[in-house]
């Protein structure tokens, strides 16, 4: 697969020198020409959509990955740094990137933006630090006004597509912006001619790797809510060995994240503001923080559900996924799970990999799910790679009492993707979806090939105090350990 400037072609003013005879004139008519063609391009594919044609750009995905691979995961991991002072190695001399085989994470993040627009849009982002709990610092030292980026590349979508018109595409850090401090990270992507309210969000970590870390699993169990669910479960303690110029109090929280699912926190802290039992889909997990002993300082949580092999969505191959107004289907429903898979998924990413250039769309899928008997007492929805892991309410599925199934029509980006049914509360006053959980649809099975990362987070009391990250930690539950 090439990379992505070898099949998209952004539309920019360049300056032409000089011309000579009709090819000269005929080369100036085409450049000329550009800026109306993408637009003529975006009102058809946003009629071909059904929706209104809009001089706003209209969001449809904002992904991040690791580097220029879709399958590393968002986290920028630096060589060892002073975190009082400058990054610098063992020589003292200034310390580079850390690319070295082995190491979790990349040396910077890619953004990605798929928008609908009648006309090409242009796009700033501006960068937030937060502390370990996804709370903006209001500190100007730390998140200093100047982080922006303005050299965000825009590309035309395809002449094919149906959906999105435009995709913008930045990395961090970059020529233009660079990050002094480690910690959790907000990449705001604003409308360049609307400033106040953000049209979309990336969440990224930055890890100072300062000491030896480890993540270990082991085989647990828990309560299920429904009966007859399985209670596999795991519980996992992440481990820290901190060099004698740390605090032990500072090194205060450790967050786990299942790969790709970087809205759903399990918070493991010391902190007494907070509370020292995890509450995470709707039931809590105990939770332990032993001070160092024997050098170490570990942080665990019992009772992680462990949840079943992602379900997989593949619609790279565009005869048997044509674009198409009408929704695609498979030829069998989804059937409900409880512990039981018949194939490996992804680990929760999507991979574009084998898509061409001229396919590269999105595609109307109807995800079916059938009842088995009566209906849940909640609602479902669909949560998987094509929307960030997040339970939205625009992907709630609907009852059809008739056909005793469940189905939902989407969009959804060409390639290869990964999923599960979720089953929870869609609150009124909010709008957001509350406890949900995913083991009415899909069980639980200690077998299921998920990675956890662990992140270390120590409070360094420089410039008012912030929540640094000093380590980063991985492991998987077919494999126990990384």
């Amino acid at each position: 697969m090439g990379s992505f400037s070898d099949k998209w072609y952004p539309f920019q003013t360049r300056t032409i020198a000089r011309f000579s005879g009709s090819a000269g004139f005929f080369l100036l008519c085409i450049i000329l020409c550009a800026p109306l063609y993408s637009s003529c391009a975006a009102l058809i594919a946003a009629a071909r959509s059904g929706g209104g044609v809009s001089s706003k750009p209209q969001v449809l995905n904002v992904r991040v990955f690791g580097g220029n691979s879709e399958a590393a995961p968002p986290i920028i991991t630096r060589a060892p740094q002073n975190v009082f002072g400058t990054p610098q190695d063992q020589n003292g001399q200034n310390a580079a990137a850390n690319d070295a085989s082995g190491v979790i994470g990349s040396s910077f993040v890619t953004v990605e933006v798929d928008v609908q627009c009648a006309v090409q849009p242009a796009f700033i982002a501006t960068l937030t630090h937060c502390d370990a709990f996804w709370v903006e610092d209001k500190n100007f030292v730390i998140n200093d006004p100047s982080l922006r980026i303005t050299q965000i590349q825009v590309f035309q979508a395809n002449t094919f597509s149906r959906y999105f018109t435009h995709r913008a595409r930045f990395t961090v850090p970059s020529s233009e912006v660079q990050l002094r401090f480690s910690g959790n990270w907000k990449a705001k992507i604003f409308d360049a001619e609307d400033m106040a309210t953000p049209i979309g969000e990336a969440r990224f970590f930055v890890v100072d790797q300062e000491t030896a870390t480890s993540l270990v699993l082991l085989p647990d169990g828990y309560s299920p809510r429904i009966g007859g669910t399985s209670p596999a479960a795991n519980l996992v303690e992440a481990a820290i060995s901190a060099p004698p110029q740390f605090f032990d109090e500072n090194f205060h929280t450790v967050t786990l994240y299942r790969a790709w699912r970087w809205n759903e926190p399990f918070v493991i802290t010391q902190k007494p503001d907070q509370s020292r039992v995890e509450q995470m889909y709707g039931r809590s997990s105990k939770i332990t923080v032993l001070g160092f002993s024997g050098g170490q300082k570990r942080f665990r949580i019992t009772a992680v559900p462990a949840e079943n092999e992602y379900r997989v969505l593949d619609i790279r191959d565009a005869l048997r996924f044509p674009a198409s107004t009408a929704p695609l289907r498979f030829a069998l429903a989804d059937l409900r799970r409880n512990g039981v898979m018949f194939m490996r998924a992804d680990d929760g990413a999507f991979s574009s990999a084998g898509v061409q250039a001229s396919r590269d769309e999105y595609v109307l899928m109807e995800f079916v799910l059938a009842s088995e008997g009566a209906p849940s007492s909640r609602e479902i929805f669909v949560m998987g790679s094509f929307n960030n892991w997040q339970a939205l309410p625009d992907w709630k599925m609907r009852y059809d009492s008739t056909l005793h199934q469940y189905t939902l029509a989407q969009w959804i980006r060409r390639g290869r993707h990964n999923y599960l049914y979720a089953s929870g509360t869609l609150s009124k006053q909010t709008g957001t979806v509350e406890a949900y959980d995913f083991e009415e649809c899909e069980g639980n099975s200690l077998s299921a090939n998920h990675t956890f990362y662990a992140l270390f987070y120590y409070r360094n009391p420089q410039f008012g105090g912030y929540d640094a990250l000093l380590g980063a930690a991985a492991a998987n539950t077919s494999r126990r350990g990384r």
